[in-house]
């Protein structure tokens, strides 16, 4: 018995009635006699390929034209001769896996022999006919299959390749389901691993296999359901694995298209976002949070504009009772309430200036400035820490142009850098501060601790962004990289040495660059300019809507010798100057209904004289708003909480001088006008 007729015989399966693969499906034309069937003839013999018929025992019953001239028989056809006949060698084997196989593999079903005259061939199942179950074999040229079959192996190959160098997962699924392909990076991000992928046949194992992979183990399959119930719309959307490693992973999803636009497939691309999603995480906890400093900044520059107000009482009744007192014990107690409140003034004065949120602008600012009033922002904090500031500055430090609010911003992450060390550490220590001249005219800020130090480990990366040691909502990670980003953009070098157990030492240096005018006599003295003049009397108006504030500049003038009308409305103002003959008018700012500069614009409308004789009081010196209507019209001006004497010179210059002198001196401010409220 012929090889080809055991194994057919011992093929349990029925074989089916026709290939959905051939080229031609002859098996569906052909009845229980194929001989005497005219149309299968027809099919058969006109076909293009090279097709021959053989029963179970290797015996051709009919074969094509093309099939004659490739088996080089000499007459019409080779029929009723044995097949292998024609081949240098039997191909029992390889027949009889046909017969065993049926056509339900036909496209795998192939079997490459040599001619008797050397020419290689390959032989492809297409179809069982049925009732004798006779197959029907085509005959290709040998060197061209193999040439097809390499290209495809080749493409195959280098695409395999390709798709293993991707930093995304690839899976692609066959219309039925079957796992057609997975890459390197998808078995490394679900940890499957070669071995347990190959093993893989179709999407059901697949989804067995990860299904504890994932902490929502539908969504995995839920594109690949959409799609086998004729879906064919794209998806995209992410999934959270919490095996291997905890991740999140970007997936997108759609059709796999062949050459003519025909579904050939599904398709699933996986990229891992984990770090991503954190970074816009913590990006959006640094926006919240930056939103909530912002509400605090208003919040306690509202605070501190209000506290302005009293304290401008307090601090000039204090001098008042200090300038009246002639008793030793009252004298002491006055100058107590006087320096109290002078400290509370200075407090408020740095939290307006910190608080204000600023444009990046550079004026010309003073290095020591900046770090005497952040350490006095800072001292109480620090020292109920117990943490110990010694601070050092530098004399006759040049200016430069800077912008003093990012500067102040430097100081501010330096100074929190080394506290949080001390705290981690021991719980307490020393900071110092130094400011010093540098060669190549530069100036240097120094601010050194004595804590733990910067490991070695993670000293390159002390400024990059949101990088911290520091446990969850404990730090942001921006402090050093804000400080680094601030220094390079005033073209300044940030510098570091640590020592493990000997702390750290940061240095800033920044370039001494010249203003384009020099404006040194323009910052004003910490004092008030004694002017041995005569006294003018005058009559003076004032409008301020704070009662406390309103007496105590009527009293101090008052004592003066100067007549004055104190009222708490500006309306009212306007009214009594239309009403009555004043030399000069003290308004304030800020006040409902109509504020200073509306009640400014209101004396310019009617040309009034007063114009050029009106001297301004304001808590908010910091404010834009405030800032752009004292410089527009280069008005005079006292910041609150100001001093007694500061009020009886700013009135007297007011007085003995007229329109053009009022100019002048409003291109020369006042003294309170200082470089804090000016940068």
């Amino acid at each position: 018995m012929k090889e080809w007729e055991r194994a057919r015989l011992s093929n349990k399966e029925e074989p089916p009635r026709g290939s959905r693969d051939g080229t031609i499906e002859l098996g569906r034309l052909v009845p229980s006699q194929f001989d005497y069937d005219p149309s299968f003839r027809a099919l058969f013999d006109a076909s293009a390929e090279a097709l021959v018929i053989i029963d179970s025992q290797g015996v051709i019953r009919r074969a094509n034209r093309r099939a004659s001239e490739m088996l080089r028989f000499k007459d019409a056809s080779p029929q009723q001769m044995e097949f292998d006949h024609f081949f240098s060698q039997p191909l029992g084997s390889g027949i009889g896996a046909m017969f065993a196989q049926g056509s339900t593999r036909a496209s795998h079903t192939r079997v490459d022999g040599l001619l008797a005259t050397g020419f290689p061939v390959r032989i492809t199942l297409r179809t069982v006919l049925p009732v004798r179950h006779d197959l029907v074999l085509c005959l290709e040229e040998g060197s061209a299959a193999y040439r097809s079959e390499g290209k495809c192996q080749q493409f195959e190959a280098e695409l395999r390749s390709v798709l293993d160098s991707v930093p995304t997962g690839v899976i692609i699924l066959d219309p039925l389901g079957r796992l057609r392909f997975a890459n390197a990076r998808f078995e490394e991000l679900f940890g499957l691993g070669r071995r347990n992928a190959s093993k893989v046949d179709d999407f059901d194992e697949l989804e067995q296999l990860m299904a504890g992979k994932f902490r929502d183990p539908k969504a995995f399959s839920a594109p690949w359901r959409a799609f086998a119930r004729g879906e064919r719309d794209p998806a995209h959307d992410e999934l959270e694995i919490t095996r291997p490693a905890r991740r999140v992973l970007e997936r997108f999803s759609r059709p796999a298209l062949d050459a003519e636009g025909r579904v050939a497939g599904w398709i699933e691309v996986y990229k891992d976002v984990t770090g991503e999603r954190q970074a816009q995480r913590q990006i959006q906890t640094k926006m919240l949070q930056t939103e909530r400093l912002a509400a605090l900044g208003q919040f306690v520059s509202g605070i501190a504009h209000e506290l302005n107000n009293p304290l401008t009482a307090i601090m000039g009744y204090a001098q008042l009772l200090l300038s009246h007192s002639q008793m030793q014990p009252q004298l002491s107690e006055a100058n107590k309430v006087f320096q109290e409140a002078e400290r509370a003034r200075h407090i408020v004065k740095n939290l307006l200036y910190f608080a204000r949120e600023n444009k990046p602008e550079r004026t010309r600012v003073h290095l020591n400035e900046i770090v005497e009033r952040t350490l006095a922002l800072r001292s109480y904090e620090l020292k109920v820490e117990n943490i110990r500031v010694e601070c050092e500055l530098g004399a006759d430090l040049p200016a430069t142009m800077a912008d003093a609010h990012q500067l102040q911003q430097v100081v501010v992450n330096l100074l929190a850098n080394s506290e949080q060390a001390l705290l981690e550490g021991r719980g307490q220590g020393r900071i110092w501060v130094r400011t010093r001249l540098a060669a190549g005219r530069r100036i240097c800020l120094e601010i050194s601790d004595d804590g733990p130090g910067i490991p070695p480990e993670i000293a390159s990366r002390i400024f990059d962004p949101f990088f911290t040691t520091k446990p969850p909502g404990v730090g942001t990670g921006l402090g050093l990289s804000i400080v680094y980003g601030i220094v390079q953009q005033h073209d300044g070098e940030v510098l570091f040495e640590s020592q493990r157990g000997a702390g750290a030492k940061f240095t800033v240096e920044l370039p001494v660059v010249a203003a384009a005018q020099d404006d040194s006599g323009s910052r004003p003295s910490s004092a008030p300019d004694r002017e041995p003049v005569s006294v003018h009397w005058g009559r003076v108006l004032v409008v301020e809507d704070e009662p406390a504030i309103a007496q105590l500049i009527a009293d101090v003038l008052r004592e003066e010798g100067h007549n004055v009308d104190a009222v708490l409305d500006s309306q009212e103002g306007l009214t009594r100057l239309s009403r009555g003959r004043y030399d000069i008018v003290i308004c304030d700012l800020r006040m409902p209904r109509l504020d200073g500069p509306a009640f400014y614009d209101a004396l310019v409308r009617t040309a009034s004289p007063l114009q050029d004789h009106i001297l301004f009081i304001t808590g908010d010196t910091l404010s834009p708003r405030t800032q752009k209507f004292l410089e527009s019209h280069r008005a005079p001006y006292l910041a609150k909480p100001f001093l007694v004497e500061e009020l009886k010179l700013a009135v007297h210059r007011l007085l003995v001088s007229g329109s053009s002198h009022a100019a002048a001196i409003a291109a020369s401010p006042l003294p309170e006008q200082t470089a804090d409220s000016r940068n």
